[in-house]
């Protein structure tokens, strides 16, 4: 199932490269807030589909939440003191209050902006991957211990445990990996909302690295009709925004989702 195939990809890595799922930022403490968060406003009134989930007043209201949140940002990044600390968590309130609540009080789907989030409160129906992970077969194919916890696709608890984490900026990690030469592929659908491709396209192109310059002079291209690519010349670094597709971009776009993967890990030119 397509379904299934999003969650091995999540950090899907193959000999020297890797692919990073949509380039989820704080969620999972990887990727830069600031060029993220600053672009909800514009995904929720603004975006290729043309599709303007809040009113006229609520994308003015997060546009002045925005220098706050970034402001904030920043202060959670200059260090590891008690201050520092305490400007992370109020980043989350802040930012989370006032650029992710306007939409979530729509009822859309925070992974599709197309749709009503249908099953709450991931909006997608996992009972078959949560059957599948938790079956007697699949634990001994793992060699998981009879006596583990149940496998969830969200564990909240432990999401939590995260909360001071998830305004750092990890992007440099990023760099390391592509100054390296280990070849890295950052996606995303252009629906999804809460990894939206506006705020990855934006910290990929700012990220400093070695080929920073040369991958910022790159003009986008088409890629075979299903998206718009942006690559370092050397094949090193690329951003790929995925047309039509949300936050589950194999179950939206499984042809797509699969081509994709197949060129990066060929090592072929997107």
């Amino acid at each position: 199932r397509s379904d299934l195939l999003h969650y091995t990809l999540l950090y899907f890595t193959v000999l020297e490269s890797i692919n990073i799922l949509h380039a989820i930022f704080s969620y999972y403490s990887l990727l830069p807030l600031s060029p993220l968060l600053q672009w909800y406003p514009e995904m929720a009134y603004n975006n290729s589909h043309g599709i303007q989930v809040i009113s006229e007043t609520e994308y003015d209201a997060m546009k002045e939440v925005v220098p706050k949140c970034t402001a904030l940002i920043h202060e959670c990044n200059s260090g590891n003191s008690a201050i520092d600390s305490f400007a992370c968590q109020s980043a989350f309130l802040l930012c989370n209050v006032g650029l992710t609540s306007p939409y979530q009080a729509t009822g859309l789907n925070p992974y599709d902006i197309r749709e009503q989030c249908k099953v709450p409160p991931l909006c997608y129906d996992f009972s078959f991957v949560t059957s599948f992970m938790n079956s007697d077969s699949t634990k001994k194919a793992l060699g998981i211990n009879s006596k583990s916890r149940k496998w969830e696709s969200c564990n909240m608890g432990i999401n939590l445990k995260f909360h001071v984490d998830w305004m750092k900026d990890f992007s440099h990690y990023i760099a390391d990996l592509i100054n390296d030469g280990i070849p890295a592929l950052i996606y995303a659908g252009d629906v999804d909302f809460i990894c939206n491709y506006l705020g990855n396209q934006a910290w990929t192109y700012n990220l400093q690295w070695s080929g920073g310059d040369d991958f910022r002079a790159v003009t986008p291209h088409d890629w075979n009709g299903v998206g718009m690519a942006r690559t370092h010349d050397s094949g090193v670094f690329t951003f790929l925004q995925v047309y039509d597709a949300g936050h589950m971009v194999p179950s939206d776009q499984p042809k797509v989702a699969l081509d994709m993967i197949t060129t990066f890990v060929s090592g072929q030119s997107f």
